[in-house]
C-alpha cells in the first residue's frame, strides 16, 4: 500500500512539474500614461509690462491662456483664424510676430503683446 500511495505521488508530482510556467489565460497588459500631445508654452510681455502665459496643445487644438490671474481655455474656431471660448467672448489670435487677445461683446483688447524676435545680424558689405 505504501508503494502505490508513493508512486501515486510521483506520478503526481512529475505530471505537475511538466505544467507550462506561464498561463496562456493571464496576459499582462502594460498601459502607458505617456500623452502624445503636442504642448508648448510661452509667456509675452506688452508695452506695459503685463505678462500673459499661453499654454498651446496643437493636438487638441486648444489655447490656455493665463492673464491677471485668470485662465480662459479656448478651441480652435474653424470659421476665423483664431480660437475662441465656448461662449464666444473672447477671441485670442496669433500672428508670427504678434498675440492679441480680445473680448469680443465690448470690442475691448485686453493683451496685445509682440514675440521677441531673434537677433539676426547684416552682412557686412
Amino acid at each position: 500500500m505504501k508503494k502505490s500511495l508513493l508512486g501515486l505521488f510521483v506520478i503526481l508530482a512529475i505530471s505537475a512539474c511538466k505544467h507550462s510556467g506561464k498561463d496562456p489565460d493571464v496576459a499582462v497588459i502594460n498601459t502607458e500614461t505617456t500623452s502624445k500631445d503636442d504642448i508648448s508654452k510661452e509667456t509675452i510681455s506688452d508695452s506695459y509690462g503685463d505678462e500673459m502665459e499661453i499654454v498651446t496643445n496643437k493636438t487638441k487644438e486648444i489655447v490656455t491662456v493665463h492673464l491677471n490671474g485668470k485662465t480662459y481655455e479656448l478651441k480652435k474656431n474653424k470659421t476665423t483664424s483664431g480660437f475662441s471660448t465656448a461662449d464666444s467672448k473672447y477671441l485670442y489670435t496669433e500672428t508670427k510676430n504678434e498675440v492679441t487677445f480680445l473680448k469680443k461683446d465690448a470690442d475691448m483688447v485686453l493683451f496685445h503683446g509682440k514675440r521677441k524676435q531673434a537677433e539676426t545680424k547684416m552682412a557686412s558689405q
